[in-house]
C-alpha cells in the first residue's frame, strides 16, 4: 500500500519504544508501528510512503506492524537511501 503520512508519534509502555504512523492511501487508512524504534528518518507529516507487510485488524482499524517501508523520493533530490 502507498500513501501519505498523517499522524505521527512516538510512545510506548512500560519504556518501550513504539512509533506509530497514520497512513491515508485513496478509501484505505492504516495505522503503521514500528516496535523498538521512537524515530525513523523521513517518516514525517505529509510525506508519501509505501509499505509492505502483514495487515491485521484490531478494534476494526487496519495495522501493520514493522513493515517494510519505501519513501517517495523527490525526483530532484533521487532516492532516500533507507535505514
Amino acid at each position: 500500500m502507498a500513501g501519505t503520512v498523517g499522524r505521527v508519534r512516538a510512545s510506548g509502555r512500560d519504556g518501550v519504544p513504539m512509533l506509530r504512523a497514520e497512513l491515508s492511501g485513496g478509501a484505505d487508512r492504516i495505522t503503521i508501528i514500528w516496535l523498538g524504534r521512537n524515530r525513523i528518518a523521513g517518516i514525517e507529516p505529509g510525506r508519501v510512503l509505501a509499505v509492505e507487510g502483514a495487515l491485521s485488524e484490531q478494534g476494526g482499524r487496519k495495522i501493520m506492524y514493522n513493515p517494510r517501508y519505501d519513501l517517495a523520493a523527490d525526483q530532484a533530490a533521487g532516492p532516500v537511501p533507507r535505514p
